[in-house]
């Protein structure tokens, strides 16, 4: 079954600068690698840091043998982020202006009819089949841990105020490990499709799959970003599409569908004891105003040349100056 790889990065409407990156490549007809990088921190900070995922994530593979990347593609597609993760930390220790920046990343290996991902942050992965779009990766967010905990409805995270802070990113704090999901066994028509929040933040599952199903590949990702653009355009917009195989003819009659996502069946289902607190902004454009930012301890780490807490001296020392006083004051000056 032939793979085919298509993909369009666009600055989007509001953006200044793409501080999104991606990498595609073609190891073999049946050996395929796409990732997508979506970059913060500051003007210049967020697109070194995609492009410092990327770009590192290449040169880490590049060194491995394709049949030895074949045989363990997890464990050669986990070193890759790793390293990376490395590279945007350091960069950021070297360079004051860059200390805060850092990187989502989202990538795919695909060889013959098995798929890997591997995701830090919220750009996400998504699996097309037969009309059905299903989420591969769960976002790491502060609003998708509400939603985990049963605080905020699927439906009501995209229009939370949180969906923008990151709890995991490349270069903003010690990084485990990415997560993988399942191991994806593809049958002839499927999509994977990569992408930023430029676009998934813009555009509703049903209206990707729509496109995605009743489109060429190579057609599919130029309108998705026009539609993005369309919706608003607020961020960077990012896709990347691994084809699998042409689809049938009868693809366009296909209902569309939205499944449940693939990182909720390997979820336990534990009761939730706390209810559903919904939070909706009233138009979408509202929701989507915000800058993708870190948690982050980045900011109480200890500056270079001993220049930490310098501005608290002062007040130590008029406090001490203060004490003394009131000391002197009341065991002297009253006779004590």
């Amino acid at each position: 079954m032939t793979h085919g790889i298509h993909s369009l990065s666009d600055i989007g409407k509001m953006r200044e600068e793409n501080q999104d990156s991606m990498a595609t490549r073609a190891l073999a007809d049946d050996f395929s690698l796409l990732v997508v990088a979506d970059g913060m921190g500051g003007y210049a900070g967020g697109s070194l840091a995609s492009s410092l995922v990327t770009s590192t994530m290449l040169s880490e593979l590049d060194r491995v043998a394709v049949e030895a990347f074949r045989e363990s593609p997890q464990l050669y597609l986990r070193s890759a982020i790793l390293a990376a993760n490395a590279a945007v930390n350091r960069e950021a220790r070297e360079k004051h202006e860059f200390r805060d920046m850092g990187s989502t990343v989202v990538g795919s290996v695909v060889i013959g009819n098995h798929a890997w991902v591997a995701h830090v942050g919220d750009s996400r992965a998504y699996l097309l089949r037969e009309g059905v779009i299903r989420q591969i990766t769960e976002d790491h967010t502060v609003v998708q841990d509400l939603v985990r905990a049963g605080y905020v409805s699927p439906e009501d995270a995209v229009y939370h105020p949180s969906s923008g802070i990151l709890t995991r990113c490349l270069g903003q704090m010690d990084m485990p490990d990415p997560v993988f999901s399942e191991v994806l066994e593809l049958v002839p028509g499927d999509r994977i499709l990569l992408c930023s929040d430029g676009l998934s933040g813009m555009l509703e599952d049903e209206e990707i799959a729509e496109v995605v199903f009743h489109e060429t590949a190579e057609d599919a990702v130029t309108i998705l970003v026009g539609l993005a653009n369309e919706a608003g355009g607020f961020d960077n917009i990012t896709v990347a599409l691994f084809a699998y195989g042409d689809l049938p003819e009868g693809s366009r009659a296909w209902p569309i569908l939205v499944g449940t996502p693939l990182y909720r069946e390997s979820l336990s289902s534990s009761p939730v004891d706390e209810p559903t607190v919904p939070f909706k902004f009233a138009t979408r454009d509202k929701a989507k105003l915000h800058d993708t930012m870190a948690l982050s301890t980045a900011g109480l780490e200890e500056p270079p040349g001993g220049e930490r807490m310098t501005w608290l001296w002062p007040i130590l020392i008029g406090l001490a100056i203060i004490s003394i006083g009131l000391f002197v004051w009341y065991f002297i000056g009253t006779g004590s």
